[in-house]
């Protein structure tokens, strides 16, 4: 009786307005998906193909990812003169670039959190406080002073360098774990204090495994948003030119055989590729529960 009360109630539920919702919901994503589709089929094209086919599939299929991989390069000048970057160290420092900033700037965030919401003095207050203030008040014309004490710590052109300075807890990801660590049980650590495990322990063995899912998807978030990140590099790693910064160098190259709709097209899907590979490989984990088991007696 109870079970056809709740059918009843959820049919109900679906009004028009919910129809419409959906029906929008339905054209925005089919709109997302269309021009993946047309750049994935551009990039199968010849460019005389491509003038008299824009739309359509391609009347003769053609590989242009391994010319483009191969003959697509940058030309960067480091300190110890100039050099040819491939599009193979490009991918390379795409993924150490945004591996390791997307590691530390979710790391940083998710122990200051936990520290602020466990241990709840005066300064922990404070830092939620300049967290939210950060995040009111835009910070404006901060990029030549964050250029010069970069270069003054030895940070600028080092990928390591921007490791250090994207380990910051400012951002809403702070919000998102302070609002976990305050709703977790007090039942989880306070077996372990009684065992005498020490505060460094509870953290590293109970508490982290029980956020990972949370912790593995705001670091595929960043990573996704790091790796598509063409400025930072650009401003900060002038000798270390990444995918997206190279794809941004594509746009304006002037190379006959590299500046065309077909090339760049296939450019934009060797780029897109290591995402999607990464989202496939581990998107059941990432969707999974919050917590695996719980409390044990």
């Amino acid at each position: 009786m109870t079970n056809n009360k709740i059918r009843k109630s959820s049919r109900s539920r679906f009004t028009v307005f919910t129809a419409v919702l959906l029906a929008f919901l339905i054209v925005y994503v089919i709109s997302l998906f269309i021009p993946l589709l047309w750049a994935l089929m551009t990039s199968f094209k010849a460019q005389t193909d491509f003038r008299l086919n824009i739309i359509g599939l391609p009347k003769e299929w053609v590989w242009n990812y391994s010319f483009v991989f191969d003959r697509f390069k940058v030309d960067v000048t480091t300190p110890e003169g100039r050099k040819i970057v491939g599009m193979g160290m490009m991918f390379l420092y795409s993924f150490a670039y945004a591996l390791g900033c997307s590691f530390f700037n979710t790391l940083t965030p998710c122990i200051t959190s936990y520290l602020c919401a466990r241990f709840p003095f005066r300064f922990s207050k404070a830092v939620y406080t300049a967290v939210i203030v950060t995040m009111i008040l835009p910070i404006v014309g901060s990029l030549p002073a964050e250029i010069r004490m970069a270069r003054f710590f030895g940070l600028y052109d080092q990928i390591w360098g921007l490791w250090v300075m994207k380990a910051n807890f400012l951002g809403m990801y702070f919000l998102v774990f302070y609002g976990m660590f305050r709703q977790m049980p007090m039942a989880y650590t306070e077996a372990a204090k009684i065992d005498g495990a020490g505060n460094l322990s509870i953290l590293l063995i109970i508490v982290l495994p029980l956020v990972k899912n949370t912790f593995f998807t705001v670091m595929l978030i960043n990573f996704i948003g790091f790796w598509n990140d063409y400025q930072i590099p650009l401003i900060y790693l002038p000798s270390y030119p990444t995918i997206a910064y190279g794809m941004y160098y594509m746009a304006y190259t002037t190379e006959n055989t590299l500046s065309t709709v077909p090339m760049r097209m296939t450019g934009a899907m060797l780029m897109l590729l290591p995402i999607l590979v990464l989202f496939l490989a581990f998107h059941k984990r990432l969707l999974g529960n919050l917590t695996v088991g719980g409390i044990k007696g």
